[in-house]
């Protein structure tokens, strides 16, 4: 048994050593063999028993034994230069190879990942690090993603292969990421090897993102649409009502008055007269009331100023718990119709719902003409002291959503900020047509908190 187990080790030498130890044992056995049976004696006198064999031969014959010797070295080295040839050959093939395998795989716009069943990140490519970075520190990725691990490890090497169609990724920076993603159980072939979980994921976020956008637009088309249908029902109904009782039964009056008329006395004339121009007097004022609720004619008559000054000075005699500061600065600007009316219902709606909710005792309206990244355009901007709200809790409510409606109508943005018990600013901004000269630019707001905006 020891025989076989040191040729067994002698298999597993490589071709050199074995030479090696090959030529040490032969030159060994023939000294031993010489020294035991006086093999050198033996030769001589053999050779000197025949006179065709002499010593004078033996040079030749050695001579001959290291041509053969040198034969068999060079043949050995030409078998030696052809396996180091096929060794290069098959690294340069292997490198290839390599290169090829990293191409495909780190190269890959799909993020591929290979995890073991505890979640631990073995290897991945530069997308699938574009798509979860940064990773954390341990190179687990277990909390990467939105599901229970142990159940889905579970699930997965039931089912072998599990797909996904939209699955968000818990970035450690706190970025919102959607992905699709397929994930292949690959079980271990032997006990000395693990088995493998191969993730292939594709970002989707972008798109995730415009579908929220689109379906956060669809839901607020949806309420403003509805908030429309309410409006006109409501001015419907208002209409309606100002004309049958005030206006309809004046003119009632009017006419019967005038009926009666034709067979009154002149001192009955006289009094139908002076009821007749009232009755007159008070239609004209429910009709101008009428023009005013569904266009302010300050408009026309005195521009988008001085309409938000009498607008505010109205409100004001509503509201005189509430301070108000209004500051206005278009200066010679002309406004199209489009923008006037966008601008003086944005402060309506504003006031209206500073008077119904704030709670607040001081008000702020600035509207100005300034210059924003070299082009102008119309600031609005209308801020309180009141109770606030939470803007990442609340939604916006329908008067909110129009104003924002009206005033990207005209491609400006709207943005609002509000805090609990830090009041709430409103601010619009409408591109304006046309050069302008000498307008102020706009400046940085201060954005270290809500509670800026609670107070002057």
């Amino acid at each position: 048994m020891p025989v076989i187990t040191d040729i067994h080790k002698l298999g597993k030498l490589s071709r050199s050593s074995r030479d090696t130890l090959i030529v040490i044992a032969g030159v060994a056995l023939t000294f031993v063999l010489s020294s035991q049976f006086d093999l050198a004696e033996r030769v001589t006198a053999w050779l000197l028993t025949y006179e065709y064999a002499q010593l004078d031969e033996i040079p030749l014959t050695l001579f001959v034994f290291v041509l053969l010797s040198v034969w068999f070295s060079q043949r050995r080295m030409q078998e030696i230069h052809a396996e180091i040839q096929r060794r290069k050959q098959t690294e340069m093939q292997l490198r290839n190879s390599q290169q090829l395998y990293i191409t495909l795989f780190d190269g890959d716009l799909t993020g591929n990942v290979v995890l073991d069943v505890e979640g631990n990140i073995g290897m991945h490519n530069r997308a699938f690090d574009r798509i979860c970075r940064p990773l954390s520190t341990n190179r687990n990725a277990s909390r990467l993603f939105s599901f229970h691990w142990p159940e889905f490890v579970l699930q997965l090497q039931h089912h072998k292969e599990i797909n996904f169609n939209k699955l968000q990724i818990r970035r450690p920076d706190g970025l919102p990421c959607y992905v699709g993603a397929r994930f292949i159980y690959v079980p271990a072939e032997d006990i000395h090897d693990d088995a493998q979980i191969h993730g292939y994921l594709v970002d989707m976020t972008e798109q995730c993102l415009v579908e929220q956008d689109l379906e956060r637009t669809l839901k607020e088309n949806r309420v403003l649409a509805r908030h429309a249908m309410q409006v006109q029902e409501q001015e419907r109904k208002y209409i309606a009502s100002e004309i049958h009782d005030e206006t309809g039964q004046y003119l009632t009056a009017i006419r019967m008055d005038a009926l009666a008329l034709q067979k009154s006395s002149p001192d009955q004339a006289n009094v139908i007269a002076v009821r007749i121009a009232s009755n007159t007097q008070h239609v004209q004022q429910s009709i101008r009331r009428l023009i005013k609720h569904l266009r302010p004619p300050a408009l026309d008559s005195l521009g988008l100023i001085g309409a938000v000054e009498r607008l505010v000075n109205d409100w004001k005699k509503l509201n005189a718990r509430i301070e108000c500061h209004l500051a206005l600065d278009i200066g010679e600007q002309a406004l199209n119709e489009d923008i006037n009316i966008v601008a003086f219902r944005v402060v309506q709606e504003a006031l209206t719902n500073i008077s119904r909710h704030a709670q607040a005792s001081e008000v702020w309206i600035d509207i100005k003409v300034m210059m924003r990244q070299d082009k102008p355009a119309l600031q609005i901007e209308i801020r309180d002291n009141g109770k606030g709200m939470d803007t990442t809790q609340a939604t916006e409510g329908v008067g909110l959503v129009g104003m924002r409606e009206r005033i990207e109508s005209l491609q400006g943005s709207f943005k609002l900020m509000s805090g609990l018990q830090a009041g709430t600013m409103i601010t619009g901004l409408i591109p304006l047509p046309g050069p302008q000269h000498a307008l102020p630019t706009e400046t940085s707001t201060s954005n270290s908190g809500v509670n800026d905006y609670a107070t002057p």
